[in-house]
């Protein structure tokens, strides 16, 4: 239907190392944590291996930790992006079955947000899709060869749009918000 792929957007290195930075933390709480546990401590004789056995035997926090850090990590952080193709481009909305199909020739235009790695598309619907990229070129390039027309100013609004301090407050919020609810166990079984 869209034709051939040109390109596939990722996301920004810095956020890849925020997400591994965060998965790292749980990591090593869920390690250290397993420590804790009266089961552990009478079977166990505290190496790595006896962590990986006793989580063989009791599996319910490691199918925990890995539908609520390794699967949303691995997702977010290599598979989750934006496909473009030669007749249009695929917007992921954050879960993939919310992914929506725009062609080219609903495009009205798109603006730069950031010089290096973020851009707005506008529908003629009057949609806008926010896009952030390692490779803004790409990205810009595609759009130019089915003559879409894009301002590459930057105004007050895109300077505010491109501050991350917000997403990555909240990301860290989140992170906290998960910590404390781990903590207090609410994901014990």
């Amino acid at each position: 239907m869209l034709g051939k792929r040109l390109y596939k957007t990722s996301m920004l290195n810095i956020f890849r190392l925020i997400v591994l930075l965060i998965f790292i933390f749980f990591l090593n709480d869920f390690y250290l944590d397993t420590f804790t546990y009266e089961k552990f401590q009478i079977e166990a004789r505290f190496k790595i291996i006896d962590v990986f056995n006793y989580h063989y035997s009791y599996p319910f926090e490691f199918i925990t930790f890995f539908s609520l850090f390794i699967t949303p990590s691995i997702y977010y952080a290599f598979i989750r992006g934006v496909a473009f193709f030669e007749k249009g481009f695929i917007f992921n909305k954050g879960l993939p079955f919310l992914s929506k199909t725009i062609l080219y020739s609903e495009v009205s235009g798109y603006k730069l947000l950031h010089p290096q790695c973020a851009i707005s598309i506008s529908t003629k619907s009057g949609e806008v899709y926010v896009i952030a990229d390692n490779s803004m070129e790409r990205v810009i390039a595609i759009l130019d060869q089915q003559n879409i027309s894009g301002d590459l100013a930057r105004d007050e609004y895109t300077r505010l749009i491109s501050n991350y301090r917000k997403f990555i407050l909240i990301v860290l919020g989140f992170t906290a918000f998960l910590f404390v609810l781990k903590k207090i166990g609410v994901f014990l079984g």
